[in-house]
């Protein structure tokens, strides 16, 4: 009794604390082991890059262009969803460009200066300026000279200067008669570039535009691999589509 009021001492039951010790321990550890080997986020929403070995096709339309596209080609979950698409990320490898299955994932994953993967991206032609503008217009400037030295596989090679951005990079051109140059930018051999890769992008249509890379050390084939990465990319086009202007 204390000021005219009952005081009770209302007793926890002995388990009370245990089991609190226990839930928090359990919920700790749960996101410990989903820090480290759960899925991120982009995962979970499709951003990260994952092979399918599916061959369902993928329906999407870039551009003014329609594209029906194994899934076995594709990077990207998100992507695969189809319809309309800013852009679509693919992979194959050379020679034949095959495409993903489970017993050729080490080729896929390879990133040696000799693997034979080649990643594509088919975009959207916004700013596309014709190789021969990109060479007068923006590699110019920067080039050590514009006589060329005598590249691989009949291509030039051009230097760029060591007071540039592209002072990593060589410049590689192809001059195809009629057609617009072919130009690839690969980067150099160095302690921190262990396994360069060479670049072109190029528009495709009037709309759609296509960049590739592979590694250098492919770059001796760089006419076939060309020639078969135009023709894989127009035999996704759906032919009920009608056609736009061909490759450069």
């Amino acid at each position: 009794m204390s000021n005219g009021s009952d005081q009770y001492v209302k007793e926890r039951p002995a388990w009370l604390i245990p089991a609190i010790v226990g839930l928090g321990v359990t919920i700790f550890s749960a996101l410990f082991v989903y820090y480290y080997f759960g899925p991120t986020p982009s995962e979970i929403l499709g951003l990260d890059p994952r092979a399918s070995d599916s061959s369902e096709m993928v329906d999407m339309m870039i551009g003014d262009e329609r594209f029906l596209i194994p899934a076995n080609f594709t990077r990207y979950p998100l992507q695969r969803v189809g319809g309309t698409q800013n852009e679509i990320d693919l992979h194959a490898l050379l020679p034949e460009l095959a495409p993903y299955t489970i017993d050729r994932r080490e080729a896929f994953e390879d990133n040696s200066p000799d693997a034979i993967v080649v990643h594509i991206k088919i975009h959207l032609a916004k700013g596309i300026m014709p190789a021969t503008r990109r060479l007068d217009d923006i590699y110019a400037r920067h080039l050590l000279s514009r006589t060329p030295e005598e590249g691989p596989a009949g291509l030039d090679l051009y230097r760029f200067s060591g007071d540039t951005g592209y002072k990593d990079q060589d410049l590689f051109v192809a001059e195809r008669g009629q057609e617009d140059l072919l130009l690839l930018l690969c980067f150099k051999p160095s302690d921190v570039i262990f396994s360069p890769n060479c670049t072109r992008t190029f528009q495709l249509t009037d709309t759609v535009a296509v960049t590739y890379r592979y590694k250098r050390g492919q770059l001796d084939n760089w006419q076939s691999a060309d020639q078969s990465i135009i023709m894989l990319i127009k035999s996704f086009i759906d032919p009920t589509e009608p056609d736009q202007n061909p490759a450069q």
